[in-house]
């Protein structure tokens, strides 16, 4: 067969000397498998329930199987308190020093009565509970406005 009919055979896939490379290949693969010795029956899972299909299993062997497996995991496992890195008390500090404080609030009343006692806006804002700081907004220029955009405080007196 001429190397141009060849190449042709090849590219759309049919070589017969490719296809007798695939099958020596394959044979000795098959040979190799042969060769290498099949392992026996596990010691350690030859007692146990694990080769029996779960059909077989009444309730309370299914059960037995299930705690053991458990028992198994948590051996493979070192206690959680060995694994996790020990904190120094500089570290703890560091770590806390960079967390925000909350600071719990409680109502304390309406927006109204807030302004009127404490007269500075960034203090009111301490002191508002989490759905008083949704419902009203503070502007820029020191305007309280309502969820509807109605002014509550101009700046200098409650309208």
């Amino acid at each position: 067969m001429s190397r141009v009919a060849r190449s042709v055979l090849r590219k759309i896939g049919f070589d017969p000397n490719l296809d007798d490379e695939r099958r020596q290949q394959v044979e000795r693969e098959a040979q190799e498998k042969a060769a290498v010795p099949t392992p026996g029956p596990d010691p350690k899972t030859a007692g146990s329930m694990e080769a029996v299909p779960d059909e077989l299993l009444s309730e309370s062997e299914k059960r037995h199987e299930k705690y053991r497996r458990q028992q198994a995991m948590a051996g493979r496992f070192t206690p959680a308190a060995e694994r996790l890195p020990i904190m120094s008390a500089e570290e703890r500090k560091t770590r806390d020093k960079d967390r925000p404080k909350w600071t719990q609030t409680n109502f304390e009343g309406p927006i109204e009565k807030l302004i009127e006692k404490y007269k500075d806006l960034e203090e009111v804002r301490k002191h508002l509970t989490l759905g008083q700081s949704m419902k009203y907004e503070f502007t820029a220029d020191g305007k309280v406005l309502d969820k509807n955009g109605k002014i509550l405080f101009d700046g200098e007196k409650l309208v």
